[in-house]
């Protein structure tokens, strides 16, 4: 998904869902946002938290807390390294859930109600073709994310439950860095409050990409393939071709996604080479387009086996529902899909207006954040108190503030970040690092993805510490 789902969509959804303020929603849809932008490239270095909210220029700050190279949510390039962020990608954007239900995860039923739940389709197992040539065994083919999982519907759960519950999130915050001076101020119940708004934005980014990311996962192996489309052998990695089509009324396209020297449309670029297999990046941007149809024959199917079809517009209109559900619960009622029938139908038609991606001068985030704003305007909801621009990434009006002040380390990135303690940015650090540890421990307890989080970006420090534990069992 793009920041016209991810800001604009989840602004909306928090709004007709949960019944949240227009300040309380613009918070959660920049932190849904911002999990695209907390990147290594930007955010990579030594973190300073300070009680200063303006830069000083001797940087005589008050330090209240230190993390050493904190954990990011994106990794904003490739140098450092595709495998040892697994953990990063399956935190945030490809969480595994290939699996049966283990004994102790709650119904659909459970999560969302009996309206909600009988609105989505459940959750499907696919069938993965295992092929020791291409690396995919049994504990690969665990690893492709499915809407509706498990992992999925206890994240939903326990956000549900870390909203609802105030103490829970004093306590979390507790035991972060510098969490006793985050909770002894005057200011420590609006402390928790935004607290808990950023990490329900940042759970609602998770839970949206399940949709949009299914079948891709967070490992850089062939599974995230795919055979060419006519189904013939294709000896050239690069030359694999997958159909789309915008409209129903159009005709399929056939294409062939490229990047570097081939590439001639930014909406039609992907890394289709037989380095880079992390995610859905042989696909491109097509997963992340809400009005786009495709069709490709995935790797872990034999390439004899039918192509797979996506239609975006229907798995997206899962995933707004979904995310109703989860804001209106974490506000404390369930939601009723029934009493919302006009602005279910106006999210709808803001996911499946058209554009042409054949034209590479259109960028369809810009053109469907847009689309959003104008239904909002129909239905007379007011749109966010920040309105972003999404065609740049980010836009300035996206970050999260906090930071004050950046000192360089001999011109490479890893220098010193200084940021105010009670910001939203450190809150936002927080939070993901309370998801990652979330998502750490529920696949190791149930033995799914062994090796996801052994790599450095797993083994990086974050705010919380291995204590954290205790909250993810009881």
């Amino acid at each position: 998904m793009d920041q016209d789902f991810h800001y604009y969509g989840a602004y909306y959804a928090a709004r007709i869902g949960g019944g949240f303020s227009r300040e309380e929603a613009t918070t959660i849809a920049k932190a849904s946002n911002f999990i695209d932008f907390l990147d290594n490239e930007r955010y990579g270095g030594y973190w300073r938290m300070v009680g200063e909210t303006r830069k000083k220029e001797n940087r005589d700050y008050t330090i209240l807390a230190e993390v050493d190279y904190p954990r990011y949510s994106f990794q904003g390039s490739w140098s450092t390294g595709v495998s040892g962020s697994r953990g990063l990608w399956a935190s945030f954007h490809f969480t595994p859930g290939n699996y049966p239900d283990p004994g102790d995860a709650p119904t659909h039923e459970e999560v969302h109600g009996a309206a909600v739940a009988s609105d989505l389709p459940g959750h499907l197992i696919r069938d993965v073709d295992l092929d020791e040539d291409l690396g995919i065994d049994a504990d690969i083919a665990k690893l492709l994310n499915r809407p509706q999982s498990a992992l999925s519907r206890c994240l939903i759960r326990d956000t549900v439950r870390c909203l609802r519950d105030k103490s829970r999130l004093e306590a979390i915050l507790g035991l972060a860095a510098g969490g006793k001076t985050l909770l002894e101020g005057p200011d420590k119940e609006d402390v928790i409050r935004r607290f808990g708004l950023l990490l329900l934005g940042g759970r609602a980014h998770t839970i949206a990409d399940t949709w949009a990311h299914q079948d891709w996962s967070a490992t850089n192996k062939a599974i995230n393939t795919y055979w060419d489309i006519s189904g013939d052998y294709v000896p050239s990695q690069i030359a694999q071709k997958i159909k789309y089509r915008g409209a129903d009324n159009e005709d399929w396209t056939t294409v062939r996604l490229s990047s570097g020297y081939l590439l001639t449309n930014e909406n039609l670029v992907a890394v289709p080479n037989n380095t880079t297999y992390m995610g859905h990046g042989w696909m491109g941007h097509l997963p992340d387009f809400s009005f786009i149809k495709y069709q490709y024959r995935p790797c872990w199917h034999s390439r004899s086996k039918e192509p797979v079809q996506r239609d975006n517009p229907v798995q997206y209109s899962h995933a707004f529902l979904e995310l109703c559900s989860l804001f209106s619960q974490a506000n404390g009622s369930l939601f009723d899909p029934g009493s919302a029938g006009d602005k279910l139908e106006g999210a709808k038609r803001a996911m499946s207006a058209h554009w042409d991606i054949g034209d590479g001068n259109n960028c369809p985030r810009g053109l469907s954040a847009g689309q959003w704003i104008t239904e909002m305007g129909r239905l007379d909801i007011q749109e966010p108190s920040v309105r972003i621009d999404t065609k740049e990434e980010p836009d300035k009006k996206a970050i999260l503030d906090g930071q004050i002040d950046y000192k360089s380390m001999g011109g490479t990135r890893y220098g010193t970040y200084y940021v105010n303690l009670f910001s939203d940015l450190y809150l936002f650090q927080i939070a993901i690092d309370y998801n990652f540890q979330f998502v750490k421990h529920w696949t190791a307890k149930h033995d799914i993805g062994a090796n996801l989080f052994n790599g450095s970006w797993s083994q990086a420090y974050g705010p919380l510490p291995e204590a954290i534990e205790q909250f993810l069992d009881d």
